[in-house]
């Protein structure tokens, strides 16, 4: 490429960075952390001090936050540590001696790294994951362009990806959404140089693979499925090797699934199959790539399929097969929320670009409205909307993406911010050993404040006064999840004193996905807050 060439890229790429940093980096500690968020904060804190991620610190109980547990089994242990310790056993969320497994461990190094680095704060929290973010803005980018040999595809591969405004607060959150993003962009990439013959392709694609794994090991699988079978199609390398790597790969992995008692895990869900795949089928089609432009691709695909040069073609047969597969894969292992499914957004992104680059052909002009389509109306998402109907919380608006909105409230503008509120409060008027109870939400509390704090979704001694009664009570009557009853009985034996502050009584407080999103023609009460009156 001549000078003027090269400059041109990196004046390209320059500015998507700039861009994508923008979004990803702003305002990234304006609103604390929320329960998800918190989770993580929490046990990456307690590896840092223990070597190990523990639920139990003696004080306070991290759980995983479901929600099927009945009643009689809430109240049976809401007054003794020991009972609801061996509750949580029995679902297997921790082992014996209280050490985290639900989730692997990769996701909690990481954000402690980040404390040890920065201090445990929220900035702190969120900031490794966000960098993960726009690292994968950057490597698709580069993805694309070396693979495709079209800086036009990859810039609207980038713009694809940077314009979804649920990938973008998903990657700004402390979790592993951007990871795994990340690590899907860096499998492919490994892909593709294992294929064509590259310098420790396998190798750098066994150790993606693997740490992958150590961060999510839920959407990994299909991919990897995918990869493999792909492989074992096309025969790129000779047989031998693809199963002597598949086999080296499960050798390395299957000491940690075996940590992790992978093979007995179950997550309950009370809605049937078919109702929890049209659920992910509707966040697939709405929000990370319409049915129509993933029935179009892989149309094209078939179509041109002897036409096109490898590895363009291998890229864009996984991302569409990756999309098949996770209409399947996550109603059948998971719940259906979006954030199952918009951790694949760049293969999407590579996808729509690839798709609107191929059928434009010569007329390139055509290719800039078309992305501004996508991108910013609901249009391409329309068409499957009877085979796949919208949920009551979705905010039809047949013109315009009203998550732009959300999105903007949230990275640019100062939303009111329920934990942020409530914490600041009781860490200047509460004494360290009071013990605060909270009906949800009330692993904020245990990152931010040094406090005994009590309830939760399964009312974790949110009954027991043996060693004192709770100083301070958090309600939100928003949430219709939590064991109203024990909460009822606790707060009835007791007077207290309303605590007027500006906290909205909203069911989340920083939560990513579209049904966590306030609804902008309701006005939520105040947060219930009080004080114990007297001693």
């Amino acid at each position: 490429m001549s000078p003027l060439g090269n400059l041109r890229v990196t004046v390209v790429q320059g500015s998507i960075a700039c861009f994508a940093a923008v979004l990803l980096f702003y305002g990234l500690a304006d609103r604390y952390l929320w329960q998800d968020e918190a989770h993580t904060a929490v046990l990456a804190a307690r590896l840092l001090k223990y070597g190990r991620p523990v639920a139990y610190d003696g004080k306070n109980l991290v759980t995983t936050d479901i929600v099927h547990y009945s009643d009689a089994e809430v109240e049976a242990q809401a007054a003794d540590p020991k009972a609801a310790l061996a509750f949580h056993l029995r679902y297997r969320e921790f082992k014996p001696d209280t050490t985290w497994k639900w989730q692997p461990w990769g996701l909690f190094a990481i954000a402690a790294a980040s404390f040890k680095l920065l201090g445990q704060t929220t900035l702190a929290a969120r900031l490794p994951f966000a960098l993960a973010g726009f690292a994968t803005v950057v490597l698709l980018l580069r993805l694309v362009h070396r693979y495709t040999g079209s800086l036009r595809m990859a810039v609207l591969a980038s713009l694809f990806l940077i314009g979804n405004p649920y990938w973008i607060l998903h990657a700004r959150q402390c979790r592993y959404y951007a990871l795994s993003s990340l690590f899907l962009v860096l499998l492919l990439l490994a892909y593709l140089r294992w294929q064509s013959g590259g310098r420790l392709g396998a190798l750098a694609f066994a150790a993606t693979g693997w740490c992958w794994f150590q961060v999510d090991y839920g959407t990994v699988w299909p991919v990897l499925g995918i990869c493999f079978l792909y492989a074992f199609v096309t025969r790129a390398q000779p047989i031998r090797r693809i199963v002597a790597l598949g086999a080296a790969m499960a050798a390395s992995i299957l000491p940690f699934a075996y940590y992790y008692e992978l093979w007995g895990r179950s997550v309950w869900n009370a809605a049937a199959w078919r109702e929890r795949f049209l659920d992910d089928a509707f966040n697939l089609n709405e929000y990370v790539i319409p049915a129509v432009l993933l029935v179009g691709a892989a149309i094209l695909l078939a179509w041109r399929w002897k036409s096109l040069k490898e590895p363009e073609r291998s890229l864009a047969a996984i991302s569409v097969a990756v999309f098949v597969a996770l209409a399947f894969w996550i109603p059948t292992v998971a719940f259906t929320y979006l954030r199952y499914a918009i951790v694949a957004e760049p293969a999407a992104a590579f996808l729509m670009a690839w798709l609107l680059v191929q059928w434009c052909g010569s007329r390139a002009a055509l290719v800039w409205p078309a992305a501004a389509i996508c991108i910013l109306t609901p249009w391409a998402s329309l068409p499957a909307h009877p085979l796949v109907p919208a949920p009551d919380w979705y905010p039809h608006n047949p013109l315009f993406r009203s998550e732009f909105t959300f999105a903007g409230e949230n990275i640019f503008g100062h939303q009111p911010d329920p934990n942020r509120s409530v914490v600041e409060y009781l860490r200047a008027h509460a004494a360290p050993s009071d013990e605060i109870l909270i009906n949800y939400e009330d692993l904020p509390l245990v990152f931010y404040l040094p406090n005994p704090i009590r309830g939760g979704v399964t009312a974790f001694r949110a009954l027991d006064d043996s060693r004192a009664a709770p100083r301070f009570v958090i309600l939100r009557y928003s949430v219709d999840f939590t064991n109203w009853p024990v909460y009822e009985k606790e707060v009835a034996r007791y007077q207290w004193t309303p605590i007027p502050i500006p906290a909205p009584d909203v069911e989340w407080g920083n939560n990513p996905d579209p049904m966590g999103q306030p609804d902008a023609s309701d006005v939520p009460a105040e947060l219930y807050i009080a004080r114990r009156a007297g001693n």
